[in-house]
């Protein structure tokens, strides 16, 4: 017998309207971070009041417990970076130090256009809400496979590549932001997907 504890869903934080509002002076840079400290910074720098935004993505733990015979199924809902190690953040030139003094920031890379890195990072907001609904996954490597351009759906125009893996079709559809990719569990009936070479 078996039985589970109803969970309350969690919504996304709100973002920062400081964040994607254009300066003069301003930059806007990614920043990694210690391993599994994410979150740690993004409070000192909160704490600093210096916009930053963490992508994020739901992760479920479940866990079985055995009690006179009956189990117990135990499922908790959580946040998980969706960008392991990075995080965005928006200073001034002169305040970069302040990033630094942050005892969990490793370094803050360099980006070619503050413009493209703003429009990525809206596209990153979207991915953010699709993955309230959809498993995603951060990869940096990417296996080879078929290559499709999706036509339809809150993928369309995106570059994808399948897997097969357990009787489970895996799209991974891939972003062009800090050289990776995103894994997504999709039903392959609800999308319109054209072979490309």
């Amino acid at each position: 017998m078996s039985s589970s504890r109803p969970t309350a869903s969690l919504s996304l934080p709100p973002l920062d309207a400081r964040l994607f509002q254009v300066g003069e002076r301003e930059i806007l840079r990614p920043v990694y971070t210690l391993p599994l400290h994410e979150f740690q910074l993004v409070e000192e720098l909160r704490q600093r009041d210096i916009p930053c935004y963490l992508p994020l993505r739901k992760a479920w733990s479940v866990r079985n417990r055995t009690y006179k015979e009956k189990t117990y199924r135990y499922t908790r809902e959580y946040f998980r970076p969706l960008f392991p190690s990075y995080l965005f953040v928006k200073v001034e030139e002169e305040q970069r130090g302040e990033i630094f003094r942050c005892k969990n920031a490793l370094r803050i890379l360099p980006v070619t256009s503050n413009e493209t890195l703003l429009e990525e990072l809206k596209l990153v907001r979207q991915l953010e809400e699709i993955a309230q609904t959809q498993e995603l996954e951060f990869n940096t490597t990417l296996r080879e496979g078929d290559r499709f351009l999706m036509e339809s759906g809150p993928w369309q125009g995106v570059y994808g590549w399948l897997r097969r893996k357990e009787r489970r079709y895996l799209w991974l559809v891939e972003i062009q932001c800090l050289n990776g990719t995103i894994q997504a569990t999709i039903d392959p009936s609800q999308y319109t997907m054209t072979r490309v070479e």
